[in-house]
């Protein structure tokens, strides 16, 4: 019962009132001082604060940094979303608006699950948009058949409030994510 409240508040997007739906744009920039070598931080060294102030500098920081020490390579949405490709997709480039399947695992940077499409052996079903604000920035990089890995800043996820008994406040997240050539009904 609970994987099945998760899913529909999920799905909603109303995510205690921390969604933010916001079209994509191409990537940005921000202060490029690291505390960590360039080496060890890849691309992502343009990223990442030297002396983090705000919350979401320290999150920033904190994906750069599992990014680094799990050697993901990932390409930086405007609002901070990291996206590692794994499988490119052969099927039309994902819009907004769009409905789409999506099988997932989510599970916080520690490696704790939360919810799985495929512990429920189903996949979800929605229109981007209508998702948490981390989804609905990254997905239109991607093309139906993808496979990737989404690390997603708290503010773009489940915010200040979490999600009671599964996510802690302000806490980043991460999903393995496929976006499925044909959409479930």
């Amino acid at each position: 019962m609970k994987n099945i409240l998760f899913a529909i508040t999920l799905f909603t997007g109303l995510l205690l009132g921390s969604c933010k739906n916001q079209k994509n744009d191409s990537p940005s920039t921000q202060i490029t001082t690291s505390k960590k070598t360039k080496a060890d931080l890849g691309d992502l060294y343009k990223y990442y604060h030297a002396e983090p102030t705000t919350l979401d500098q320290k999150d920033e920081n904190t994906l750069i940094e599992y990014a680094a020490d799990n050697n993901i390579s990932a390409i930086r949405t405007k609002s901070g979303v990291y996206i590692q490709t794994h499988t490119e997709g052969s099927g039309e480039q994902v819009k907004w608006g769009d409905k789409i399947s999506v099988d997932y695992k989510g599970y916080t940077l520690d490696g704790k699950e939360f919810d799985s499409s495929y512990g429920r052996g189903e996949p979800i079903t929605f229109r981007v948009g209508n998702m948490n604000a981390g989804w609905n920035e990254a997905l239109p990089y991607l093309k139906r058949g993808t496979e990737a890995t989404l690390l997603i800043p708290s503010h773009m996820g489940y915010g200040k409030k979490g999600f009671p008994g599964y996510i802690d406040p302000d806490t980043n997240i991460a999903f393995d994510i496929k976006v499925l050539e044909e959409t479930k009904e």
